[in-house]
């Protein structure tokens, strides 16, 4: 199941979205600040596995795990294009297929490289699953997979052809532009609009030096800054504006 894609006209004209009123201005960030689990809690079990998603799980409001098709077609969830940082294995994940990935173990630890498909099939339905397309050409595989699953989504990537691939396709799918430290807010915001995104999730340096928070609120965008690494920084983003962080290891205060 692909979660309803809030668009501006809807954030602006306080429209009913899947049962809920959704209100403009600053009434509609009277809410918590959402913590999503960065690589399923990166600092607490191995990234990108299964058993870091059901970790999260109960720990989270979301849970973000990084996508590239393996060598033999299949959607397999690895930030690197390389393995060997996160696995014991060598050579690109482009280049190797399937039936060796999954023997492959992830940082030293029993867990192995999982399938999306097998962390849709570990995401509860009560937690929203951010899926981060590391490369082109992956929207036909995972708008396919999303016609199988009860799973909310949100699908994210730094590369806005990768965006423009699952807009193309299927418009509902509501997306996120993903940019870093010494982009333009304007630039961004304008691309985020072109994409017709629900968010932007900007690095926590360009929210704490522009003025990107505001801006993008104005605009009708949440915002969910990456990545922090302590209570103190998730308070100081809150303040600033943030609807969300993505985060390494919970933050049970919030």
């Amino acid at each position: 199941m692909i979660g309803p894609k809030v668009t501006r006209r809807h954030l602006l004209a306080g429209t009913a979205v899947g049962g809920a009123t959704l209100l403009s201005g600053s009434l509609a960030r009277e809410r918590s600040t959402e913590v999503i689990a960065h690589r399923g809690f990166a600092d607490e079990r191995p990234e990108n596995t299964v058993a870091a998603v059901r970790y999260a799980a109960p720990r989270a409001d979301a849970i973000e795990v990084d996508v590239r098709h393996c060598g033999s077609g299949e959607l397999v969830c690895l930030h690197d294009e390389r393995l060997e940082r996160t696995t014991d294995g060598n050579g690109r994940v482009g280049a190797t297929d399937w039936e060796r990935l999954k023997t492959l173990r992830v940082e030293s630890s029993d867990a192995r490289v999982p399938r999306l498909e097998a962390v849709f099939e570990a995401v509860p339905a009560d937690v929203r699953l951010n899926v981060e397309l590391k490369e082109r050409g992956l929207a036909p595989d995972l708008l396919e997979l999303l016609e199988r699953h009860e799973v909310t989504v949100r699908v994210s990537s730094f590369d806005a052809t990768a965006l423009a691939q699952v807009e193309s396709l299927d418009s509902t799918v509501p997306l996120a532009y993903v940019v870093g430290d010494g982009a333009a807010p304007a630039d961004v915001l304008e691309t985020a609009a072109e994409l017709d995104c629900v968010a932007v999730h900007p690095s926590t340096a360009l929210c704490f030096e522009t003025d990107i928070i505001d801006r993008a609120h104005d605009r009708g965008f949440d915002v969910n800054a990456w990545t922090v690494d302590s209570g103190f920084e998730t308070a100081m983003l809150s303040l600033e504006g943030v609807d969300g962080v993505f985060a390494d290891t919970p933050i049970p205060w919030l």
